[in-house]
């Protein structure tokens, strides 16, 4: 097999194994069949990526791809213990429920490190690192250069707009509950702070480091932009609008890890969206 049919092949599975490790099956029987998720769709999804993991130690042409099945095993392990955990909770202030499911995300977070156990990966070739806030940011031919120190507060801005107008069209906040979005607004940074974290983390961090060697950056980052806008359809942002808003923030999140060879940027950016939708939700009071 020559090494452009095994990119092609790398790249074509990568993508492949992706789709059982998001919401793309959750969003079609809610969404598009009008149906409540089976219960054994996690259990099959789950089975997909042991086969695949399976394979990768089988099959010499899978094996530069083992890292990441190994990763989406964790990945979707870590989903089924959330979602159980979730279930049972009673959470009925939204403060505490969405606290309590950032908290419990880090449980797939844990398992995502396990994963890197006997990998030979270092803490910055998995962008544990402040890395270099100054970076050069790689532009097309046509476009000026930049750098991360004017690229990182654009976009902090710049995506807060529109996550604002998506946030004003679905959540709906009342302008009366401005002050007490004003007064949650140390809460907000604290919750901030945490998901910023352990989303960059479980979404790109791990994903990003298992799939550079196999299909390049551009395919790396595409992948994993993918699976974080489509976690979001029933998130905030929601929606086919959410889905777009998360996948093209998250693509630039992980643009940013790629160029500064750190997560700082990525979870500055992150963070000041997730103060922003906080602070959205306690204006509507959900």
């Amino acid at each position: 097999m020559s090494a452009r049919v095994a990119t092609g092949f790398h790249v074509a599975i990568a993508w492949v194994a992706m789709l059982p490790a998001s919401s793309a099956g959750l969003i079609l029987y809610r969404e598009l069949l009008g149906r409540d998720t089976p219960s054994w769709l996690g259990i099959v999804n789950l089975a997909i990526l042991i086969l695949l993991l399976a394979l990768s130690h089988n099959v010499t042409g899978w094996l530069p791809l083992r890292g990441y099945f190994l990763a989406l095993v964790a990945f979707e392990v870590g989903n089924l213990i959330t979602d159980h955990i979730a279930a049972q909770g009673t959470w009925t202030d939204w403060r505490a429920r969405m606290f309590a499911n950032t908290l419990i995300q880090l449980v797939p977070c844990v398992l995502l490190a396990l994963s890197l156990i006997g990998s030979g990966l270092k803490p910055r070739q998995v962008f544990l690192a402040r890395g270099d806030m100054v970076a050069r940011s790689r532009t097309p031919r046509w476009a000026p250069l930049v750098t991360w120190a004017w690229l990182g507060p654009f976009l902090m801005v710049f995506l807060a707009g529109g996550l604002a107008v998506q946030l004003a069209l679905t959540v709906r906040p009342d302008p009366h509950m401005l002050g007490q979005a004003l007064r949650a607004l140390p809460l907000a940074v604290a919750f901030a702070a945490i998901n910023a974290a352990q989303e960059e983390f479980r979404f790109r961090a791990v994903l990003l480091a298992r799939l550079l060697p196999a299909v390049g950056t551009t395919h790396a980052l595409l992948v994993t932009s993918l699976l974080f806008g489509l976690d979001h359809w029933f998130g905030h942002p929601s929606g086919p609008s959410g889905v777009l808003l998360a996948g093209f923030a998250g693509y630039m999140w992980g643009k940013s890890m790629v160029e500064t060879r750190g997560l700082a940027w990525a979870w500055l950016i992150h963070g000041f969206q997730d103060v922003v939708i906080f602070a959205f939700l306690a204006a509507a009071n959900r």
